[in-house]
C-alpha cells in the first residue's frame, strides 16, 4: 500500500482519494478570500465534485464569481505535515446539473445521504484550470489539467455499468476486502468497500481511510475494466 514514487501518479492519487478539502472562495461582501472545508468527490474524468447548500457562505460567493480555489492534502499521523504531498487545483465551480454526478458524490462521501435530497443542496463541480503540486521539502510542480484528469471518450459503456460493477465487487465473498485480499492483505482488519471507477482505477474506503487501486493502463469497458482490477499491483492510500 505505498503511494505511487512519481509526482504525477501521487497528485492523482491525491486528487482521487481525498474526500475532504480547504476551499477558498472570493467573499462578496469583503472582496477577499475565504475559506471553508468541504467533503469532495470526483467524477469520472477526475474533476472535483462538491455538495453545497445554496444558503452557505462560500456558494453564495461563487454565484457572483465562480473563481475558487482547493488544497488537499494527507492525513498528517507523524512528523512534518508541511513535508507531505498536497495538492491546489484553480480554477472556476459552477452547478453541475447530473443525476449520476449526485449519486457517485454520495457514495463517495455515505455521510451526506444525511441532507443531499434537502431542496437547497446540489453538485458543483469545478473546471480546473491551473495545478499545482508540493511533494513535500523542496519538491514542488505544475501540471496542466490534462496530466491529472482521465479520458473517458469511449468509456460510456463503462459509466453506465457502475453500480453494478460496485455491487459485483463488493458482493465477492463478503465484500472488496474478499475479492482484492492480496491488495488488502497489510490492512485486512479494516472492511473497505468499492466506491466509486473510472477507466483508470477503482476507490476505496473504509470509514474515514480511503484508498484507491490504480491500473497499469486504462480500462474502457465493462470487461476489460474487470480484467485490469484482477491484474493490478494493489492499494494506494494517499
Amino acid at each position: 500500500m505505498t503511494a505511487p514514487a512519481d509526482d504525477r501518479g501521487i497528485a492523482k492519487l491525491l486528487l482521487r482519494a481525498t474526500r475532504t478539502a480547504a476551499l477558498a472562495t472570493i467573499d462578496r461582501v469583503a472582496g477577499g478570500p475565504l475559506t471553508t472545508l468541504v467533503s469532495l468527490g470526483t467524477d469520472y474524468s477526475g474533476a472535483p465534485l462538491m455538495l453545497f447548500s445554496q444558503l452557505s457562505h462560500h456558494t453564495k460567493n461563487l454565484a457572483l464569481d465562480p473563481r475558487a480555489s482547493l488544497l488537499l492534502s494527507t492525513r498528517a499521523e507523524r512528523g512534518d505535515p508541511l513535508n507531505r504531498p498536497r495538492l491546489t487545483l484553480s480554477g472556476r465551480i459552477l452547478p453541475f446539473q447530473d443525476v449520476r454526478a449526485r449519486a457517485r458524490f454520495i457514495r463517495q462521501n455515505p455521510k451526506s445521504r444525511l441532507y443531499a435530497s434537502f431542496a437547497d443542496f446540489g453538485i458543483f463541480r469545478m473546471e480546473v484550470e491551473t495545478v499545482h503540486f508540493n511533494g513535500g521539502f523542496a519538491r514542488a510542480a505544475a501540471f496542466a489539467p490534462e496530466d491529472l484528469m482521465t479520458d473517458v471518450s469511449g468509456a460510456e459503456g463503462l459509466i453506465d455499468a457502475e453500480e453494478a460493477l460496485l455491487a459485483h465487487v463488493n458482493a465477492a465473498e463478503g465484500g472488496a476486502e474478499a475479492r482484492l485480499e492480496r491488495h488488502l492483505k497489510n490492512d485486512a482488519a479494516r472492511r473497505w468497500r468499492a466506491r466509486s471507477l473510472d477507466p483508470e482505477g477503482l476507490d476505496l474506503a473504509s470509514g474515514a481511510a480511503s484508498g484507491r487501486v490504480v491500473f497499469d493502463a486504462p480500462a474502457s469497458s465493462p470487461a476489460t475494466w474487470l480484467r485490469a482490477l484482477e491484474l493490478s499491483n494493489g492499494m494506494q492510500k494517499p
